[in-house]
């Protein structure tokens, strides 16, 4: 019998009379489908029923409402309703679902060929997944009866299907609740299980340990392409000693999660249980870094911070606002806007937006959510419980038959995009032109294949991207398996499908890097990762409230005393590690934004921070800052010194931000500052890198060529070093590679397009900062095809120039002028240019003089930092100031308004807006580059030229 939409309560479901013939048809496929002995009693087909009419309902829903208002505006006063009163009139809609229900339907939705396709394909897909799902249902029963006794021997029938619990893979597959008739709900995964049941042998064998925290082992049942597990229910905690042993598990599967490189555990993913955290989802182990794939990679391999078991920061309204998000907890869940359809069945009927839970709600004490940071000592204990227990036992567990063997063959996912990226690409897809041509919709879902390559091998990316197409073509979120043991990965397609190989992606088989790294741990890394997750977690010290308040400790601070407390400050967040290192911890930019380790870069980690160290050192005359200066480049020196100068270039890229080229320019600069010439020669040993540095092809962090990611910033970089031959050579190699990768505008400008854009005007990521590389590498080389290009350069960036704002379009919205953006960096830049190479015509002190005068009337008052915000400006002032009569009095007047803020905290950072952050001690985005201003205006022969490098150094 067809379990048809009518005699269901669905009414809540838009559009659902003139989507029910649809829904109709499909359940009479699935009748057909199922017969030949396969049961699936009418009740769960019901609800399977359901979840298909809401799913097309959420396809049609934007379509089917543009086509309703075509006719006539939506009036203004329902959309001051949440929900429609009595007398809302419902004439126009009643008619329109007629029409599209009777003999005018098939006109109707033949004005839709490319959304009809694929509702049709959709109610296809559903019923071939309903058809597999009671297939095997049938199939393993005895196997499910064998695991409750209570059943003896016979699985109660299903009374209700809830599909739709996943995102839809491979034909519209999802995870499907199954509740029986005596009340039990399992669940139906439509991928195999190998390595939830390997999980939880490990859960079992630690249990047994009982050195580590215990965890609750929910049942799985593996079926080779589907599998069957324990339905987990959330439930509350009873008390503070719950909680706190909560957190603990937390801890302890933290650990595991860092052992097996695992990722994407979320909300929705990891159960809070009672007393006991439960992940129902561990598709991503195994995971690999960038740099395990081929590309740069923007951080060094932070997997332990991004898995989600602890806070990662997102945002909902357009980057506003950032608030955490973490699988064991973050307090309060933020709500984000979901599209849906109001005031359905009425002639109110539009899209609006509604808040709903981003993900569902993390433990809970007396109804009161919890934050993981609030329970820091419990984690840590959890986690370094739990890294001791397996090392104790670690020849045992990496025996050919013990625990972690069992993970070698079992079928793990690849991410190669966020789920959220795929979802913004098919929201619009089939909403106007996109419903009716197809080369519309395919265009719309074309735009996930201009990101960043994310593996290395291009026809591997190719192939991955191919694959991706066919998926977002039939409305799926695209996915990769791969097995540990091997090096190829496959792309997930639908069932009778041939999978479609990607090839050999990783570097190493992923299994071979996890034992690896088991192998190489012991108790000293176990405490260095400890102190690591310490300074993640721990919360920022809280200066008093209210930018402008003057502390009471420091009623009215100097430079010298303000510089003392900025150092202060970014000392006291070191991280100690090895003996005789020191690293920081920070809130990175992107989205999500994750706290993780610095690294070794710049403008956002050790290097930056050592120089800034070293700065004050000589400054104020503290031996104390020139040692931690040391230290904080001793991790960096230490993997120059154990030959791995290849390995950091494949893995940062060459950029100035976070690459080999800010790396070269930090030792360079201490070795000056410290007086160290084992710096400088370290530098020499990464400049000889610069071959695998621009290997790198563009990658997850920006362009290749620009400053901040590619051969300009290697080239930067370069610049600050002694010239000799191998110098010569490596910026030879940038030389080649910028000009190589630009191109001509036809009318004398020459230009660095992005994927998809052409180049953009600006010091960090445009024309200006590569136009200083290749004069910067004439000098060096006397390439003067650089030198030309250089010109050519300039000529491109004035065709971007906008006389009213007396600024350079960025190519983006621009709200402020800065350093990176803007005329305030391509100040510097045309200073910089002239000293190089002379002057043509005037062209560059003109521009100097408008971006002078633009730099003076760009006070940016609500950011500090040194990158985008006031520091950066009177950073650039104090630098051009020779040029600038009587700015010296304008810097003096800015710094005094800023000086009691800074040092009492409260510089307006990037950091400071987001609750829970860590401090950022960053040279060009915290607390350091706060301080370089002030080293520059108290000692400007120690201050670093770290905006735009120049090879002439003060120091002595």
């Amino acid at each position: 019998m067809t379990a048809s939409p009518v005699d269901t309560p669905l009414l809540d479901i838009p559009f659902l009379d003139i989507l029910a013939p649809l829904v109709d048809r499909a359940a009479e496929h699935l009748d057909r489908s199922l017969a030949g002995g396969i049961v699936l009693p009418l009740p769960a087909r019901r609800g399977a029923t359901r979840a298909l009419a809401a799913r097309l309902g959420e396809i049609a829903g934007p379509a089917l409402t543009a086509a309703f208002q075509a006719a006539e505006a939506v009036p203004a006063i329902a959309r001051l309703y949440d929900e429609p009163p009595a007398w809302v009139p419902r004439d126009r809609y009643r008619a329109f679902a007629e029409a599209a229900q009777g003999p005018q339907a098939a006109a109707l939705l033949a004005d839709w060929p490319v959304l009809r396709h694929r509702l049709d394909r959709m109610c296809t897909d559903w019923v071939d997944a309903i058809t597999a799902f009671a297939r095997h249902f049938h199939q393993d029963a005895p196997a499910l009866a064998v695991r409750h006794p209570a059943w003896r021997g016979a699985v109660p029938a299903v009374i209700d299907l809830t599909p739709g619990l996943s995102d839809p893979h491979g034909g519209g597959c999802t995870v499907i609740r199954v509740t029986l008739a005596d009340g039990t709900r399992i669940a139906y995964k439509p991928r195999a299980l190998a390595a939830e049941v390997a999980f939880g042998h490990l859960l079992d064998w630690l249990n047994v340990a009982g050195t580590a925290p215990a965890h609750r082992v929910p049942w799985v049942m593996d079926g080779g392409d589907h599998g069957w597990m324990e339905w987990v229910n959330p439930a509350p905690l009873p008390d503070a000693a719950g909680a706190h042993a909560y957190m603990e598990r937390c801890g302890g599967l933290l650990a595991l999660m860092f052992l097996l490189r695992g990722s994407d555990i979320h909300p929705d993913n990891l159960i809070p249980a009672g007393l006991f955290p439960v992940i129902v989802d561990l598709e991503c182990l195994f995971q690999p870094g960038p740099a395990d794939l081929g590309v740069a990679d923007p951080f060094d391999d932070p997997h332990l911070f991004t898995n989600g078991i602890l806070p990662v920061y997102t945002s909902f309204d357009g980057g506003a606002t950032l608030a955490p998000l973490a699988a064991a907890g973050s307090g309060p869940l933020a709500l984000r806007p979901q599209t849906v359809v109001r005031h359905a069945g009425t002639d109110w009927l539009h899209l609006g937006e509604q808040p709903v839970p981003s993900f569902t709600p993390g433990p809970s004490l007396g109804g009161v959510p919890l934050d993981v940071r609030d329970f820091s000592a419990a984690v840590l204990n959890g986690f370094q419980a739990t890294l001791r227990t397996l090392v104790a036992h670690k020849t045992a567990l990496m025996a050919p038959e013990g625990a972690l063997a069992r993970f070698r063959n079992s079928r793990c996912r690849l991410l190669l995009a966020a789920t959220n990226l795929y979802g913004l690409v098919l929201a619009p897809a089939l909403i106007g032109e996109g419903a009716k041509d197809e080369a519309a919709f395919t265009r719309h879902l074309a735009r996930a294949a201009g990101r960043a390559p994310l593996l290395g091998d291009p026809a591997a990316w190719r192939r991955a991207l191919a694959a991706e197409a066919r998926a977002l073509d039939r409305l799926d979120i695209p996915a990769f398996t791969f097995r540990p043991g091997d090096r190829v990965a496959w792309s997930v397609e639908p069932a009778g499908t041939a999978a479609s190989p990607l090839g050999p992606v990783f570097a190493i088989p992923p299994y071979d890097q996890v034992t690896a790294a088991f192998a190489a741990l012991d108790d000293g890394a176990i405490n260095r990762t400890t102190a690591l997750l310490r300074a993640a977690l721990r919360p920022p010290a809280l200066p008093p409230q209210g930018v402008g308040f003057v502390a009471e400790a420091i009623p009215s601070p100097d430079v010298r005393t303000t510089l003392r407390a900025l150092a202060d400050r970014v000392a006291g967040l070191a991280v100690a590690q090895e003996p005789g290192t020191q690293c920081w911890v920070r809130l990175w930019e992107q989205m999500p934004a994750l706290t993780a380790p610095a690294g070794p870069g710049l403008c956002y980690g050790a290097g930056g921070i050592a120089v800034f160290l070293a700065e004050t050192g000589r400054a104020l005359d503290d031996q104390r800052l020139l040692d931690l200066a040391r230290q904080a480049q001793q991790p960096l020196r230490a993997a120059i010194h154990r030959g791995e100068a290849p390995r950091l270039a494949r893995r940062f890229g060459p950029g100035y931000g976070r690459g080999l080229g800010g790396m070269i320019a930090g030792l360079a600069w201490c070795a000056r500052l410290l007086d160290d010439p084992a710096l400088a020669h370290d530098a020499l040993a990464l400049a000889v890198a610069t071959p695998q540095a621009l290997a790198i092809e563009n990658g997850p962090v920006g362009d290749a060529s620009d400053v901040m990611d590619g051969a300009a910033g290697l080239a930067w970089g370069l610049a600050v070093l002694n010239p000799g031959p191998i110098v010569a050579q490596a910026m030879t190699a940038c030389g080649a590679a910028l000009l190589a990768a630009s191109q001509t505008d036809g009318v004398g400008g020459r230009h660095w397009p992005g994927r998809r854009r052409a180049g953009l005007a600006g010091l960090s990521h445009g024309a200006a900062g590569i136009a200083t590389a290749l004069a910067h590498i004439h000098a060096a080389t006397g390439d003067a095809r650089c030198h030309a290009a250089a010109w050519e350069a300039v000529a491109y960036e004035n065709t971007l120039f906008n006389p009213a704002a007396g600024d350079w379009r960025a190519g983006r919205q621009q709200s402020s002028s800065t350093w990176c953006h803007g005329a305030p960096g391509i100040a510097l830049a045309r200073a910089l240019l002239m000293d190089l190479m002379g002057d043509k015509d005037g062209w560059l002190a003109g521009d100097l003089h408008t971006a002078l005068a633009t730099l003076r009337a760009s006070s940016l008052g609500q950011v500090d930092d040194l990158c985008c915000g006031e520091a950066g400006r009177l950073e650039i002032l104090a630098t051009l100031a020779a040029r600038l009569p009587g700015v010296e009095d304008e810097i003096d007047t800015a710094l005094n308004t800023r000086l009691a803020d800074w040092a009492a905290g409260r510089g307006r950072l990037m950091a400071a807006d987001v609750a829970g952050a860590p401090d950022d001690a960053a040279l060009f985005r915290g607390h350091a580059g706060l301080g370089h201003l002030l080293v520059r205006r108290l000692a400007p022969d120690f201050a670093c030229d770290v905006l735009l490098p120049r090879q002439v150094s003060r120091v002595s």
